[in-house]
């Protein structure tokens, strides 16, 4: 279909050929779409099967207002998450396609990103997009001095990572990348206990990553990961999940050799990865990952040290020996919430009382670039430095 001639258009951007949208009447192909700043009354978010009324906390000046551009699969998790924890209301939403969002949203429904960041109702603007859109709407967020959360991995490639970490840190405002495996409490135990010398210096490690394949999945029917523009597509989108378990247990990453293979056409790119890692603290070990298993799903990490042995099964077993060999006791931090519940709930936190974000843009840069350096090491046989800020 022609674009009309009052159409505004997202600048510089691949993106405007994909959103369509009338800057002065709120028009999708001709449908008017309400406009949230002129509306007075109660925004209505929806389930999957039917429309439903919630307000997610009282509203009184803690609370915080949320606008979420995107409204595809998790975005429906996102909004569980924030009914949760409470203290957030959803007052807008934007998506290019009217159909979607009037599935998640009966009104505040916008069409063009842009001005929904610019509604001075909107306080967090959470992105919901493929990842190569991320920092034009992080950016556009930083100028609006709008607070912002967006998924995982930060950017589709380092260049723009770095831009969104310059940016980010330049910012008025609390920009948080959204690593829900970040933030399990028994894992952010682990992480604390060996960090505070509970193994002594780590010398070894191993770590097995399996997700099951499996071709039914939303997740594989989304066309940004059949056709991805981030580096390594699953392994990418996968493997910054795993950095965001390992990274606060081991510390950042160094350097990495590695092989890839192909087992799967609906993956469109390497599905299996297998590297051997230089730790920046001197420690050196092998990790596995894949989206090929046979029904397994299990992650699991074992880690030496000069003082003992550490084990982590999935994100909720723990097993500790000493420097004898003997199995201790090992007590994790009790949290209310975890995964993206955890998430939400560090973010209103560090919003709205001054805490610290569980993982910082900066970690979110690392884990990307870590998964660069893999790819490179594969594709080039050698090993391969992680880029650094």
């Amino acid at each position: 279909m022609k674009q009309k001639a009052n159409v505004s258009h997202v600048a510089q951007s691949d993106f405007e050929n994909r959103w369509r949208f009338n800057a002065t009447e709120n028009k999708v192909n001709g449908t008017k779409v309400r406009n949230p700043a002129s509306s007075h009354k109660p925004h209505s978010f929806v389930g999957r099967h039917q429309y439903h009324h919630f307000i997610m906390a009282n509203n009184n000046s803690t609370v915080l207002k949320v606008g979420i551009i995107g409204t595809g699969i998790f975005a429906y998790r996102h909004l569980r998450a924030y009914q949760a924890v409470g203290q957030f209301q959803i007052v807008a939403c934007a998506n290019r396609s009217l159909e979607k969002a009037q599935k998640f949203a009966k009104e505040a429904i916008y069409t063009d990103p842009l001005q929904l960041i610019a509604d001075p109702n909107v306080e967090l603007v959470d992105v919901l997009l493929p990842v190569q859109f991320n920092k034009q709407f992080i950016e556009a967020a930083i100028a609006a001095e709008k607070h912002v959360i967006f998924e995982k991995p930060i950017a589709a490639n380092l260049k723009d990572a770095r831009d969104i970490v310059e940016a980010a840190q330049k910012a008025r405002t609390v920009v948080a990348i959204a690593e829900n495996w970040s933030y399990h409490p028994k894992v952010q135990s682990v992480g604390e206990f060996v960090r505070n010398g509970g193994i002594g210096e780590i010398i070894n490690f191993t770590y097995d990553s399996a997700r099951p394949y499996n071709p039914n999945s939303p997740y594989h029917g989304t066309q940004w990961r059949q056709n991805p523009e981030h580096p390594g597509g699953y392994l990418s989108d996968g493997c910054v999940h795993d950095m965001g378990h390992l990274v606060p247990i081991l510390g950042r990453f160094d350097a990495v050799s590695a092989f890839t293979t192909k087992t799967h056409k609906i993956h469109v790119v390497e599905d299996t990865l297998a590297t051997t890692i230089r730790l920046v603290n001197g420690g050196v070990g092998v990790a596995n990952f894949t989206f090929c298993s046979a029904g397994v799903k299990r992650m699991q990490l074992d880690v030496h040290g000069t003082k003992g042995t550490l084990r982590l099964i999935n994100d909720d077993q723990i097993q500790v020996w000493d420097a004898q060999g003997n199995e201790t006791p090992f007590t994790s931090k009790e949290e209310e919430f975890s995964d993206v519940e955890g998430e939400m709930a560090n973010l209103y936190k560090v919003i709205r009382h001054g805490a610290s974000l569980g993982v910082s843009v900066e970690e979110g840069y690392h884990h990307l670039a870590f998964v660069v350096a893999a790819l490179d090491a594969a594709d080039n046989q050698r090993v391969a430095k992680v880029s650094t800020l």
